[in-house]
């Protein structure tokens, strides 16, 4: 097996040097990987794992070397594609150009078969890059195994690249004979995230300007979040509610406490939303109307329903689930979601019994018993999946369902619909079902 010192021998090649430049903070990243990559014929280390937290800029370097290089490489994110089959499925693709006649699944021995059949005579080093590589760890750890080792399986030219937000003792297993090269992307501090949203600056507006209103952004939420996305995506979503003073005074006479009044009870909605993106910023920027002659922000009265309007057809079954299982007692499930059961109650009964439940509000109810109504008024024969219980999640970040127990019990949570009566019966109504 070859050490380490066969990577730092490798020598740059010069057109390296000229591309890639406009990455800020990443220099000791990008020296590393075009040692790694090192010329096109090239035997490289036979595994990388590149690991840091979100939004530090792994996924855009490797990306835009691969890319500016012309690397021959295969790219799979593995949040899209869940189990082996469909990985080994996108790399022969990928690899193939999509001339070869792909079956729908492959097993270990046929996708390192196509491997030496595909690449025995490849002169140039060929990557297998794995995004959001923490997914694997669901997976068979055997497959991880193969994915590491593919260049002692093959005997080809080829390298496995894995990019993590999670270290790799998390990974490392007693199956695994060696340990793949490390690289850290570092966290930015705050001065670095500062000058990276300074090269957003909007044209018409001074360098100046801009990096006040980043200053601003900086102060109030870098206390809740430092993903730099995120910080993005908040400094372009309120950055013309910010300018709106502009109108009166130019840039140059306006004051940065009036420019701060004005945006300041955006700012404090805008807190409650983070990391939440059903809005885009033109949306978020009519939501948040700040009425001038009662001074505070008011939410328009369809945006609920328009934002729901758009969820996937079962989100919308699970939503109106959650609904039933909060206000409606354990007991009448049965009642309720079978067909044929039970003697109906008369209606004086039944609409004082709901009074009630909607005057005490909503009741916590476990996953379990959502998912039993989910799949009696869906309507047709649905097997559990991921995808299914994915979009509980969904529903949870959207707010409209609201998790109550603990993170760590993972038997059975329970959570609690958030959802409004009107909403649910307009929900009801674009899948032909009556609430009422």
């Amino acid at each position: 097996m070859r050490n380490m010192e066969v990577v730092g021998n490798i020598t740059n090649e010069p057109e390296c040097q000229r591309k890639n430049a406009g990455i800020l903070y990443r220099d000791d990243q990008k020296e590393f990987l075009i040692n790694f990559f090192g010329y096109k014929n090239s035997l490289p280390y036979p595994s990388l794992f590149i690991y840091g937290h979100t939004s530090t800029g792994k996924t855009l370097l490797v990306s835009r070397l691969v890319d500016d290089l012309s690397l021959l490489h295969a790219w799979v994110n593995c949040h899209e594609l869940c189990n082996p089959q469909l990985i080994f499925s996108s790399i022969i693709q990928q690899l193939s150009s999509g001339n070869a006649e792909c079956k729908r699944s492959y097993n270990f021995c046929e996708f390192i078969n196509f491997i030496k059949d595909n690449l025995k005579n490849e002169n140039e080093t060929t990557y297998l890059v794995f995004d959001c590589a923490e997914v694997l760890r669901k997976l068979d750890p055997f497959f991880l195994s193969v994915l590491i080792r593919i260049q002692e399986l093959s005997e080809v030219n080829i390298s496995s690249i894995f990019i993590s937000e999670l270290p790799w003792i998390k990974f490392r297993n007693q199956m695994f004979s060696f340990n793949p090269v490390s690289l850290h992307f570092p966290n930015y501090t705050k001065d670095q995230i500062c000058d990276i949203l300074a090269l957003d600056c909007p044209s018409g507006y001074s360098v100046s300007f801009y990096e006040g209103y980043i200053n601003v952004i900086m102060k109030t939420f870098f206390t809740v979040t430092r993903n730099l996305s995120e910080l993005r995506h908040l400094a372009q979503a309120n950055f013309e509610k910010y300018c709106e003073p502009l109108k009166e005074e130019p840039e140059d006479e306006i004051s940065s406490m009036r420019l701060w009044k004005n945006i300041e009870p955006t700012l404090k909605k805008a807190m409650n939303s983070v990391y939440l993106r059903e809005l885009s910023g033109s949306k978020w920027s009519k939501l948040c109307t700040v009425e001038q002659d009662k001074g505070k922000i008011q939410a328009a009265s369809g945006d609920s329903f328009h934002m729901t309007r758009e969820l996937p057809f079962y989100t919308k079954f699970l939503l109106l689930a959650s609904y039933f299982a909060s206000y409606n007692s354990p007991k009448t499930d049965f009642k309720h979601f079978v067909k044929n059961q039970g003697k109906q109650p008369s209606r004086r009964k039944c609409v004082k019994a709901e009074k009630n439940r909607h005057l005490l509000g909503p009741k916590p109810f476990p996953l379990d018993r959502m998912l039993a109504i989910f799949f009696a008024i869906v309507g047709e024969k649905v097997l559990p999946s991921a995808v299914i219980y994915s979009q509980v999640s969904s529903l949870v970040s959207m707010r409209l369902l609201h998790r109550i127990s603990a993170d760590e019990q993972l038997d059975c949570p329970k959570y609690k619909c958030l959802a409004e009566l009107d909403l649910v019966e307009k929900i009801g109504k674009t899948v032909n079902l009556d609430v009422m």
